[in-house]
């Protein structure tokens, strides 16, 4: 809330009275610990996370801590959405397992704090679908589709290309805290490459 104040006739700071007011300006923020520190179930069980991080303010501050296997990929994009979409800065702490869902969570995060216990695995989605032939294909290449799009995004400078194609091929990939924090520092590389370049182009036009 910003308030003006306007300084008294009889105010003996000379100094200040070019300035007829001073603007005080208050801000408050709030702070929220989230775990994942197990599978990852059903969206309605992540609600109130949700609601944390789609009703935040630019000032909030939230920290997600992860020690999960994984789990349903339909709740993973529901936080990633919120993630992205959350004024907030939100932190991601690998203390432990950051495995295949819990990893495209950890990376969409504004910043990552890794322990020496971090380790991540990054793999395809698992699903099952039943059905007429028609119905199973359609659902099958809707999946694959959905999934190798999600892989391209959030794996983008984490993974090399061919890393990512190996992913959509079914390939498993164990990465430990070294590897995770060297491949952190290449991603950062790259977006700070792409933000330079990005202000090169604005200052041009």
């Amino acid at each position: 809330m910003t308030k003006i104040i306007p300084l008294p006739l009889t105010d003996p700071m000379q100094g200040l009275r070019e300035f007829p007011y001073i603007t005080t300006t208050e801000r408050t923020a709030k702070h929220s610990d989230v775990f994942l520190d197990g599978d990852i179930d059903e969206p309605s069980d992540y609600r109130e996370l949700i609601a944390i991080l789609f009703n935040a303010g630019e000032y909030d501050t939230v920290n997600i801590f992860i020690n999960s296997p994984g789990g349903n990929l339909d709740t993973a994009l529901s936080i990633i959405e919120g993630i992205r979409n959350s004024p907030a800065y939100v932190s991601a702490f690998l203390i432990g397992a950051c495995h295949s869902a819990a990893s495209m969570i950890a990376l969409t995060c504004d910043q990552l704090i890794i322990t020496d216990s971090a380790n991540m695995l990054v793999h395809s989605a698992s699903f099952g679908s039943a059905g007429t032939t028609g119905n199973v294909k359609s659902h099958t290449d809707f999946v694959v589709k959905q999934t190798n799009k999600l892989l391209d995004h959030i794996y983008e400078g984490f993974l090399s290309k061919e890393e990512i194609e190996d992913v959509k091929l079914g390939v498993e990939l164990w990465l430990d805290v070294g590897e995770i924090k060297k491949r952190i520092q290449k991603r950062l590389e790259l977006m700070e490459s792409r933000a330079k370049k990005a202000n090169k182009k604005n200052k041009k036009s």
